[in-house]
């Protein structure tokens, strides 16, 4: 599984997944099946992304292949995170054609909203500055006057 970056994938899907089939077959991996999946939002941020595109590829390839395509995943600018599992039996439906979308309307990433402060703090603010408004509601406290240090008067 690869999360494509949704930048990459609006300037066009067919050559954005290309991109990544020919990182596998780079290490002569087998690609048996590359689609889509789905876009969606991420659980949390990755590289400043909040949504991607997920590509599934099912592949086979000898025992040192992996790692070289973990390592060519890791540094593509294309991709933003990357999952290789084994996979006994391909399913079915990875062999189905890829359903059809539009690459323009996949989500653009927007800043997060600023955060609204807690409805506790603005009443507290408010009842803050109405006391402070009352006239005759004001204490005022006399100052202190400190403490002289206690000396030891020594003796001839």
């Amino acid at each position: 599984m690869v999360l494509v970056h949704n930048q990459e994938v609006r300037k066009g899907w067919q050559a954005c997944k290309q991109a990544v089939v020919d990182l596998f077959t780079k290490h002569n991996a087998q690609v048996l099946s590359a689609r889509r999946w789905d876009e969606r939002k991420l659980a949390y941020p990755i590289k400043g992304q909040q949504r991607a595109t997920y590509l599934l590829v099912y592949f086979t390839a000898d025992q040192s292949a992996p790692s070289a395509i973990r390592r060519e995943l890791e540094f593509s600018e294309t991709v933003l995170r990357h999952l290789i599992l084994r996979c006994d039996e391909v399913p079915p439906e990875a062999y189905q054609p890829e359903a059809a979308f539009d690459e323009s309307k996949v989500g653009e990433d927007s800043p997060p909203p600023a955060p609204a402060p807690a409805p506790e703090a603005e009443a507290e603010a408010e009842t803050t500055e109405a006391t402070e408004a009352e006239p005759g509601s004001e204490t005022e406290s006399e100052p202190v006057p400190a403490a002289e240090p206690a000396t030891e008067e020594s003796k001839p």
